[in-house]
């Protein structure tokens, strides 16, 4: 009498095209033996600070907390701690909750695709899209200079909004700000391979499914489906940008998925930071990630992104409403 949904279970490093994965039918409750592609934080927290970085004792030994590469963390980051460690103790559902880590579940063909479509010439605005910008624009008496101009290193990447000259967002599903001529849902049209992974990523996690489940492509694109989708992000950050806000978190979301897309061997800095969960240890936690890495969270969790100090950092960000079983 339960309804059933079409699955694909896609291995740690198979990135073959939907029509040729394998489809099983599972029933909700009838799960196979898991082949887990997740990695909770009890391995960080394992982790030596010998095991994290080749420096001596004695270069660390005034380090307050360690990145994701083993060396001093940004002392930027230090506010943000300070807040996860006066947060009121029991600590809500969502910071109890250990984050994921989906590993490699964007290759890099799908990466490409994603910022080729989203960079394609006339595709999206290359400025914040408001009446005050827009005036600006239209008024000859005031230039841009040179000068102004190299203090705007995202200025032309795509994006609707530079939250600093260090850190601008382009919105990929919200029709009232994508598609004023009525068409929604740019990025599931644009990239509905990627898409169907990256809704499969979430919908494992939420129901504790095993391995990442690609999602078949009716009910990836159903109305219902897209209507539980809060909000689709493509974030640039250039040197001296970063998610320092003490206490950030998605408020009102229920599930957060942040892929990375650039190469952490092109950029420094550019963490992803949540903190421990203990009573006793409310530590920050650098997650080390790699090119089409995904990081799935519960969204009321607080989280950071440390500053930028070389290279561009490329990110991905999905946010869920809150949601009955969709099956």
């Amino acid at each position: 009498g339960k309804p059933l949904i079409i699955l694909s279970t896609q291995g740690r490093d198979s990135q073959s095209h939907l029509s040729t994965m394998a489809q099983v039918l599972l029933e909700p409750n009838a799960i196979p033996e898991p082949e887990l592609l997740q990695e909770t934080e009890a391995a960080d927290k394992k982790k030596k600070p010998e095991e994290m970085t080749t420096a001596t004792a004695d270069d660390t030994s005034s380090f307050w907390a360690y990145d994701s590469k083993g060396q001093e963390l940004d002392p930027q980051m230090k506010p943000a701690h300070q807040t996860a460690l006066d947060s009121v103790w029991p600590l809500t559902e969502a910071e109890r909750t250990e984050p994921i880590i989906l590993r490699q579940l964007l290759s890099e063909e799908q990466i490409e695709v994603i910022l080729q479509q989203a960079s394609a010439p006339g595709v999206w605005p290359r400025g914040v899209v408001d009446k005050e910008k827009e005036e600006e624009k239209n008024d000859t008496s005031t230039t841009s200079t040179t000068e102004e101009d190299d203090h705007k290193p995202l200025q032309h990447v795509p994006h609707h909004f530079a939250w600093t000259n260090n850190h601008a967002v382009l919105y990929m599903h919200n029709p009232e700000v994508n598609n004023p001529s009525g068409e929604d849902y740019w990025f599931v049209r644009a990239c509905p391979e990627a898409w169907a992974i990256l809704r499969g990523g979430m919908e494992a996690g939420r129901h504790d499914l095993p391995g990442v489940p690609v999602l078949d492509e009716l009910f990836a694109a159903s109305e219902e489906t897209l209507r539980s989708v809060r909000t689709i992000e493509l974030h640039h950050y250039a040197p001296g940008g970063g998610l320092l806000n003490p206490g950030h978190l998605d408020c009102g979301s229920e599930l957060t998925l942040s892929v990375l897309l650039s190469d952490p061997e092109t950029v420094e800095g550019g963490d992803f930071v949540t903190y421990n969960t203990t009573q006793n240890d409310r530590g920050p936690v650098c997650h080390d990630m790699q090119r089409g890495d995904a990081i799935l969270f519960a969204s009321e969790k607080f989280h950071n992104i440390s500053t930028v100090t070389q290279g561009v950092r490329q990110s991905l960000v999905v946010e869920l409403w809150p949601t009955k079983l969709l099956y």
